[in-house]
């Protein structure tokens, strides 16, 4: 049966399933981004002794993917996307080798809150 032949009440009771399903997906979805976050900012804590630790390490270490954590990390730098401007946890740079590399910030470890860049640019 195709959805032409079908009666209505079914194809909008599936409908009405398939969009509960979708919205679930996304709220799972950002649950799990939630939590990869949260990995993310615990090991580069563990692993930043100072010196900044390169996004391979990092992935190795979380098991998550370099563009991956590159995204989770540019959101909590205090890099301005769209109207908002994150809260400056992090830190990142390429180093002269072209590696990409993260510091966690005092404000990421728990510490004073830096004072916002003027003019709002990014300094990761």
């Amino acid at each position: 049966m195709n959805r032409a032949d079908a009666p209505a009440a079914a194809v909008h009771d599936r409908e009405v399933a398939a969009g509960a399903d979708a919205d679930q997906s996304v709220q799972g979805d950002q649950g799990d981004m939630a939590v990869q976050a949260r990995l993310a900012l615990e090991t580069l804590a563990e692993l930043d002794g100072g010196n900044g630790v390169s996004l391979p390490r990092l992935a190795k270490r979380t098991g998550l993917r370099v563009s991956v954590l590159l995204r989770l990390y540019t959101l909590m730098s205090d890099a301005r996307v769209g109207a908002e401007q994150g809260p400056g946890w992090v830190r990142l740079h390429v180093d002269e080798d072209g590696r990409w590399i993260a510091r966690i910030t005092p404000a990421g470890r728990g510490g004073d809150d830096p004072s916002p860049v003027e003019g709002g640019e990014s300094t990761s």
